[in-house]
């Protein structure tokens, strides 16, 4: 607690804008869409500096996480060891930082745990240019949006059970994630060492401030027998539909948990032009949206807490943990070399179809755009979007790597030079 500055402003502007502390009531509200709005605007404001790992602003942040989580009506896990776990980060001085709470099951079924999670950790501060002012990194989609459908999610349960609507057989255990950007080390520390125990399902909420067309993008639908179904069904009772998401990749934290066996589903809305970008702000983000993925979120959730426990299905699990493991900050080494890319998740295989680039990234100074296949990366074939992050940890910023595209039905070679993601 000792390491973070200007804790009090931070903490009373979290406070005076939560949702109030959850009570009984006939009949539980619905996902707030101006609660969500003000976490939103919270997480991605200045005070904040775009929660980067290794810094006061993401402990503060987490304390923040944690009081939205008490008033959600939720508690520490019953382990006493309370809100926090502490997990080293490579190459920094502070830890990261996850927030865990709990809502306890009841009956024979209680010792089982259903997960919730979603990061909160962004990219922090942006280095001053010619003596201008700093700027940071909002991640105002990225994660902050997830955050709060992950505290709407945890509310509207907390509530429900409260108010005698439903019962949780299975105990929810709800996680806010640090070390996601640097290599999903939070989700990874927690996936190694469980609280209290691994868990029968895991959801993973992240970037879902920008829901197009009524369709939530969603992944790990085949990691249970049941999940396409149960997530179908859902879906259809609030009028939202479903873009399954293509593959195993190891791009947020649910990969930590499908590479330890635990069948789990991702909430997606998109890829998005300012996704690591200065200018993911909270503007841009659609927070009648969000309501309607928190409300499928809950109902997900409620499902896995009542519903048989979920069978696994035949994950094929080996790319991802070795793209997970391997993408890693090595010792001494806290981010990677940046391409820039933004894929188009729900494209199939082989190859990584671009949905997009980031301004000013490699990609975009070597003349990739949206609409490529990239087949090919330092000489290397690239099968998924796990096997292009293993490629990518194999080089260093400022390299000059080729890089291959079908293009218009052709093959395309760029030299790309790599960078150090821009702080």
């Amino acid at each position: 607690m000792h390491h973070a500055k200007n804790r009090l402003p931070i903490l009373i502007l979290a406070l005076s804008c939560l949702v109030s502390p959850a009570v009984a009531a006939e009949v539980p509200a619905p996902p707030d869409s101006a609660a969500i709005a003000t976490m939103v605007r919270t997480l991605s404001a200045p005070d904040f500096a775009g929660r980067g790992n290794g810094t006061v602003e993401a402990f503060a942040a987490a304390d923040t996480v944690a009081a939205w989580f008490a008033a959600a009506g939720l508690a520490p896990p019953p382990d006493g060891k309370g809100w926090f776990r502490d997990f080293p980060l490579p190459g920094l001085t502070l830890p990261g930082r996850n927030v865990l709470g709990w809502l306890p099951g009841a009956g024979a079924l209680a010792d089982e745990i259903v997960l919730i999670g979603a990061h909160y950790d962004h990219l922090g501060k942006v280095a001053s240019v010619d003596g201008a002012a700093d700027r940071y990194f909002p991640g105002a989609d990225d994660n902050a949006s997830g955050v709060a459908v992950l505290v709407e999610t945890a509310r509207i349960l907390a509530d429900r059970a409260r108010a005698g609507a439903d019962t949780l057989r299975r105990s929810v255990m709800v996680a806010g994630f640090a070390g996601e950007e640097i290599g999903l080390l939070g989700s990874r520390s927690l996936a190694r060492r469980p609280v209290p125990h691994a868990p029968v399902a895991m959801i993973n909420i992240d970037t879902v401030g920008r829901l197009r067309g009524g369709r939530v993008q969603i992944g790990g639908l085949d990691s249970a027998a049941s999940f396409a179904a149960m997530v179908a069904r859902n879906a259809e009772g609030l009028g939202l539909g479903i873009k399954p998401l293509r593959g195993d990749w190891a791009a947020s934290d649910q990969a930590s948990f499908l590479a330890a066996g635990v069948p789990s589903l991702f909430f997606f809305t998109g890829p998005y032009p300012e996704y690591h970008t200065p200018e993911d702000r909270w503007p841009l983000v659609s927070f009648p949206g969000m309501v309607r993925v928190a409300s499928l979120v809950a109902a997900v959730a409620r499902d896995l807490t009542i519903d048989p426990r979920p069978v696994v299905a035949t994950i094929e699990t080996d790319t991802a943990a070795d793209a997970m493991s391997r993408s890693q900050a090595p010792e001494g080494k806290a981010e990677r070399a940046w391409l820039g890319i933004i894929p188009d998740f729900t494209a199939e295989g082989p190859g990584v179809r671009l949905g997009g680039v980031m301004p000013g990234s490699p990609a975009e100074s070597a003349g990739l755009r949206k609409g490529d296949l990239l087949v090919e990366f330092a000489g290397e074939p690239v099968a998924d979007l796990p096997a292009l992050t293993v490629l990518l940890r194999t080089h260093a910023a400022g390299e000059r790597v080729a890089a291959v595209v079908e293009r218009e039905g052709r093959a395309v070679e760029f030299a790309v030079t790599l960078k150090r993601r821009r702080r």
